[in-house]
């Protein structure tokens, strides 16, 4: 063990310490206050906490108004309007009050508020490239529970009636979905977590019939970079118009000499990385199955400590214990399907090699862009979003006067890509993959069933390109990284 894990090890062996002498090791509840006792020396001892009187009658009230009916959103929106400040921030956001059920997060599932404490909940580490503190969930065989009484908020029935109405709420989601893979996922599309409003920097997301929309508006949230207020972004879009405008700028790209070869390298690299971790599937089925035990034997512990102490059992262990099942059940299916890993692991990256070589890239992309454009093909959409996501970073949405369309400035690679053009260049761009996109639609409807007829398209299209260059000379433009790119509407 090196030095910094041996510091590490003797931090978090001192911070159970304390926790075990019912001290607070991180950032306090809301609730709850330092507490002001002393020594015989007059000395007030550190890390011991008390409840604060006045945010402990606003925990009651969330509950209270929770188990009558009321959603988070509607709770944080009712807690702004009172002037309450925030319990981490300035404001109120639903997720602080719904939190996470499973990771024991948030208002709602603060099981401190009934005087348990559970502390090894969660553990962060550094990334070195950010400098950013991340954190990450801990098994819950790893969790430390300790009872303090004293620093009970809710009664044990105001809680066991908040966890129902959750029990309830997932019902009633699974109920509503068509497939039990929603309850828990939303759809990945195209654009999905890339999306973002340009006026507070919140995520779109879609907010009805595939139509995108600003979150933070939607939810009517105070923004602390607009002084509090909440952002007035109405523009929505289409999921459809704005992937048909991201795709029409993609070929734009393709003028960087080398963007097939280094889509090439990484779709080469990424089925390599799959084909090494192939043979330690099984291995990583079982260790989560051996999780998954470990973690069943914790719960009913905890409910035969319940039983043998004369304390009513709680629903939600009985819950994760049934959903631990269910995932133990597929995760044996799964085991039981594994197959060894193929021995000719070279002859496997020779033929990926072949597969993936640039000029095969550069048809296959241009076929699907095609494809997702022309169709709506769901399934060639996804096949593109590693090459979407390897060009453009984020799409930000903004407001434009009346019915015109939003406003998108499109950020990463690709702006660069355009940075380093002349205007020129990228309207002629712009021309040959229009111009191509249309020669495919004709050809794949049968109007252009010779070759005398694909000859006087071409002618055409040649026509049409000799018209707009002195358009084009004229035109005073600049393109720097990171500003919108609008394709114009190609018409013959």
């Amino acid at each position: 063990m090196n030095s910094s894990s041996r510091a590490g090890h003797a931090t978090r062996e001192g911070m159970k310490t304390a926790v075990r002498k019912g001290k607070a090791t991180t950032c306090l509840s809301y609730g709850y206050r330092l507490s002001q006792q002393r020594d015989a020396n007059g000395d007030r001892l550190k890390g011991l906490r008390e409840i604060d009187p006045v945010k402990a009658e606003i925990v009651r009230g969330i509950f209270k108004d929770y188990v009558d009916g009321v959603s988070p959103a509607a709770i944080a929106q009712k807690l702004n309007d009172l002037g309450i400040p925030g319990a981490r921030t300035k404001y109120w956001r639903d997720t602080t009050i719904r939190g996470s059920v499973t990771d024991g997060t948030g208002i709602l599932n603060n099981s401190l508020y009934v005087g348990k404490v559970v502390w090894n909940k969660q553990k962060f580490r550094k990334d070195p490239t950010t400098e950013r503190r991340t954190s990450r969930a801990n098994d819950r065989d790893e969790w430390e529970f300790r009872d303090e009484p004293e620093l009970r908020i809710i009664s044990d029935e105001l809680w066991e009636r908040a966890k129902q109405r959750q029990a309830e709420s997932r019902e009633e989601f699974d109920r509503h979905s068509t497939n039990r893979l929603n309850a828990t996922h939303r759809p990945e599309y195209l654009l999905s977590r890339m999306l973002q409003c340009a006026e507070c920097g919140g995520p779109y997301a879609i907010s009805g019939k595939d139509r995108y929309s600003c979150t933070n508006r939607k939810k009517r949230l105070p923004i602390d970079e607009l002084d509090g207020e909440c952002c007035t972004n109405s523009k929505t879009i289409t999921r459809h118009e704005l992937e048909e405008r991201v795709l029409n700028c993609l070929p734009v790209a393709f003028y960087s000499v080398d963007i097939f070869d280094r889509i090439s390298k990484k779709m080469i690299a990424h089925e390599v990385s799959k084909l090494k971790s192939a043979p330690s599937r099984k291995a990583q089925v079982e260790a989560e199955l051996a999780k998954i035990k470990a973690t069943q034997t914790s719960l009913m512990q905890q409910i035969q400590d319940r039983h043998a102490e004369g304390r009513p059992r709680l629903a939600i262990l009985d819950d994760q214990l049934d959903e631990l099942e269910v995932k133990r059940e597929q995760l044996a299916r799964e085991l039981a399907t594994v197959e060894e890993p193929a021995e000719d692991f070279q002859g496997k990256i020779e033929k990926l090699k072949a597969q993936f070589n640039p000029a095969n890239i550069e048809i296959g992309i241009r076929k699907l862009i095609f494809l997702a454009r022309n169709n709506a093909d769901e399934a060639v959409k996804q096949r593109l979003m590693p090459i979407v996501r390897d060009l453009i970073q984020t799409v930000v949405i903004g407001k434009t006067p009346g019915h015109q369309p939003a406003s998108l400035q499109v950020h990463g690679d690709i702006a660069h890509i355009m940075a380093s053009m002349d205007v020129i260049d990228i309207l002629q761009q712009q021309f040959y993959a229009a111009a191509q996109n249309d020669l495919m639609t004709r050809l794949a409807s049968g109007e252009i069933d010779t070759e005398a007829k694909k000859n006087k398209l071409i002618e055409a299209y040649i026509d049409e390109l000799s018209r707009k260059l002195p358009e084009w000379e004229n035109l005073q433009v600049s393109v720097v990284a990171g500003a919108g790119f609008e394709p114009a509407a190609f018409r013959l």
